[in-house]
């Protein structure tokens, strides 16, 4: 029997990412209790007037109707004992004021949506309950795996921490509970659910796979009854807002749902509460504003004074007792900073989305440990969720591009009512646009005093100029920004011929437009002169000529060497037509005479992995050598699916050779090259380790 081709499997393995929409009339669910609050007799004597005292004390603001009265010890909250100790071990004695508010609301059966600041215990907020809802529930039967409780999380990280938090409380109450996330082997995350969990906790994407496989029995939502996602906002401005309701829409519609995030904009707000149903509204503090239990400092430094300033305060807060993370904004500047730390004798650890899972996780482990490293240079991926008590020190090497960004890095520090201290670093080159959003966090939070006076002036300066329709701000949220390679250092004329070169890489169908430019810029620091001028210097009426020389001047070697590029080049400066309208599209070998053989072969719909594997330079000397055969790229990338623009192909091979057998056998083992990255790039997708990006998620039905 014939090996299935590549793009079958494929095809195959997005049509498991469908979810099916479930009729819930026709399932018969078991009844369960949501309310499990009693009133204490101590807080039933209190009169509206001492509450919304007590209220205030603790700055707590609710929305909402029939909320009940914040607790003031744990013993309130009717947990077990089993569950009091455990507490007590950790040491554990009052809740914190979200915890005061959210656990009877919660207990209470009631949908919450709790913001807090970072470093509140909002993880217990939900989990405490959690406990006590799975505890009332009838076990488990022998056919079933669970889970009774869900908890969504945005990010690896943040998902592996609440699953450890879990495991302190499940232990001892005879549960269990299970951690399914990308980046790691999911085979091992498939036995723990066949062994049946209690809790999984969970990011969107790798849970929709999990629920997608085997037609959907490996893992059933019919006993969740209890749905947290924490960090919501982060997650529907992540772009997850279509993989969350599908999967709520899977879970039955009488189930309890709670929200948690220390940060929470309006314009996420609205999203979330569609999953909700007549929803408490739990504010501590305040909406996206920084931890009062941090010390902040701002302060104006140039882009060539940040290292130095750098290792002045690592001097001054790193010791044996605490430790420090430094944020930055790409991939390339994280490891480049840790080898400059490195070098200056700093032992330290670098953490960012580049690194396998593996990696990541034992990278925080080595962290947390005492014995570990004093300093993490890490990315936006460590700036929700991590909780290190002996981070004493953050410092924003880069400048958030967002309040919500800022307010979650500084919350790395200043945890669980200890405190600490934040540094951010603003240059006026490139992020001056962030300032007024830092000026903003250090005043709600009554430290304006400690942003130095040059920075300030900067923030004047740019919020004069966005008066003036010179500028615009700083948008909020994350918008899927990505990692870029230090467009920050580039002149305008080096991001317009960046810009131009993913424009021909698009067109090429070798990069994908969602995705960022490769490492294609090893060379962008040489003498810009030419550029400038070349830029500057055009003009409408410029020759096609002149257009190929600018085009030309301004692509790599690297970019010049590839199959198809000159062909790309010549039909955007508009010198020839589409070669491709006029050529036979067969699958066959045409003879065009003698000794002359032409045939086409279409890879526009194989992942871009497989697309890069044939057209690189050494793949095609190779089949050069081996095949004589000539192999040039053409046509133009469109989406699987996608019908083409009218009078452009799809992307496809040209072959050129002396003989039919010959030319056979070359097209032979381009399929050959092509059906094995395909393979390899789904078998690493399925084990966690990524893979193409034209797998997509869908939803089927309502």
């Amino acid at each position: 029997m014939a090996a299935p081709d590549a793009l079958e499997v494929l095809a195959e393995l997005n049509k498991k990412k469908e979810l099916k929409s479930v009729d819930h009339s026709e399932v018969d669910y078991i009844p369960f209790k949501k309310n499990l609050y009693i009133i204490p007799r101590a807080l039933a004597k209190l009169t509206s007037d001492e509450i919304a005292n007590l209220k205030g004390k603790l700055k707590i603001n609710v929305r909402g109707r029939g909320a009940p009265c914040p607790v003031s010890s744990f013993e309130q909250c009717g947990l077990s004992e089993r569950i009091m100790k455990v507490l007590e071990k950790q040491g554990i004695q009052t809740p914190f004021p979200v915890q005061a508010q959210c656990l009877p609301c919660i207990m209470a059966g009631r949908d919450v949506i709790g913001v807090a600041k970072t470093g509140s215990g909002k993880t217990l907020a939900f989990l405490l309950p959690l406990l006590r809802h799975i505890l009332d529930q009838p076990p488990l039967e022998p056919h079933e795996s669970g889970p009774i409780g869900l908890i969504l999380a945005p990010a690896r990280e943040l998902a592996y921490q609440i699953h450890l938090v879990c495991k302190s409380f499940t232990k001892s109450l005879g549960l269990k509970s299970a951690a399914i996330y990308g980046g790691t082997s999911i085979a091992s995350q498939i036995g723990d659910l066949k062994r049946g969990t209690h809790i999984v906790v969970a990011t969107p994407g790798r849970l929709i796979d999990i629920l997608t496989m085997q037609a959907g029995k490996l893992l059933s939502l019919q006993r969740v009854t209890y749905v947290v996602m924490d960090e919501a906002d982060r997650m529907y401005d992540m772009g997850f807002a279509p993989q969350i309701s599908a999967i709520l829409a899977a879970v039955r519609p009488d189930r309890q749902t709670v929200l948690f995030s220390a940060t929470f904009p309006k314009t996420v707000e609205s999203l979330a509460r569609n999953s909700l149903k007549y929803p408490l509204e739990i504010i501590v503090g305040g909406r996206s504003v920084a931890s009062d239990s941090v010390v902040q400092y701002a302060e104006l430094v140039e882009e060539d004074d940040k290292f130095f300033r750098l290792l002045q305060l690592l001097g001054e807060n790193v010791d044996e007792t605490k430790k420090a993370i430094v944020f930055v904004d790409t991939q390339v500047r994280a490891d480049n900073l840790f080898e400059q730390l490195l070098r200056n004798g700093y032992v330290s650890l670098s953490l960012h989305g580049g690194k396998e899972q593996e990696d990541r996780d034992s990278t925080i482990s080595d962290f947390k440990r005492k014995d570990g490293p004093g300093v993490l240079v890490a990315t936006g991926v460590a700036g929700r969720g991590l909780d290190v008590p002996s981070c004493g020190c953050v410092i924003n090497y880069s400048c958030p591009n967002h309040l919500e960004a800022y307010v979650h890095q500084v919350g790395r520090t200043g945890r669980a009512k200890k405190k600490g201290v934040a540094y951010t670093m603003v240059n006026s080159a490139d992020e001056a646009k962030f300032a007024p959003n830092v000026v903003r966090a250090l005043t709600e939070t009554g430290q304006s005093e400690n942003v130095s006076s040059e920075l300030k002036a900067l923030s004047d300066s740019f919020k004069e100029k966005v008066k003036n329709g010179e500028a615009r701000y700083a948008g909020s949220g994350f918008k899927g920004k990505g990692y870029s390679y230090d467009k920050s250092e580039m002149s305008e004329s080096q991001k317009v011929a960046q810009s131009e070169k993913r424009q021909t890489l698009i067109e090429a169908g070798l990069l994908d437009p969602d995705d960022e430019v490769p490492i294609l810029d090893q060379n962008h620091d040489r003498d810009d002169s030419r550029n400038n001028e070349t830029v500057e210097g055009k003009s409408s009426n410029s020759s096609d000529a002149d257009k190929a020389l600018d085009l030309h001047a301004k692509l790599t070697p690297e970019l010049l060497a590839l199959p198809g590029m000159k062909d790309a080049i010549l039909r955007r400066a508009g010198i020839v037509k589409e070669a491709e309208e006029n050529d036979p599209s067969l699958g066959r070998p045409v003879q065009m005479g003698k000794n002359h053989f032409l045939q086409e072969f279409e890879i526009n719909d194989y992942p871009r992995e497989a697309r890069w594997k044939v057209t690189q330079k050494e793949t095609t000397a190779r089949l050069q050598d081996e095949f004589q055969t000539a192999v040039t790229l053409k046509g133009v990338y469109f989406q699987p699916g996608q019908a083409p623009e009218e009078g452009k192909r799809r992307l496809y091979l040209h072959l050129e050779a002396t003989s039919e057998r010959v030319l056979q056998n070359c097209v032979v083992e381009i399929k050959r090259l092509l059906n094995e990255e395909t393979l390899r790039v789904s078998a690493k997708a399925m084990t966690g380790g990524g893979g193409t990006s034209t797998h997509k998620y869908s939803v089927l039905g309502k």
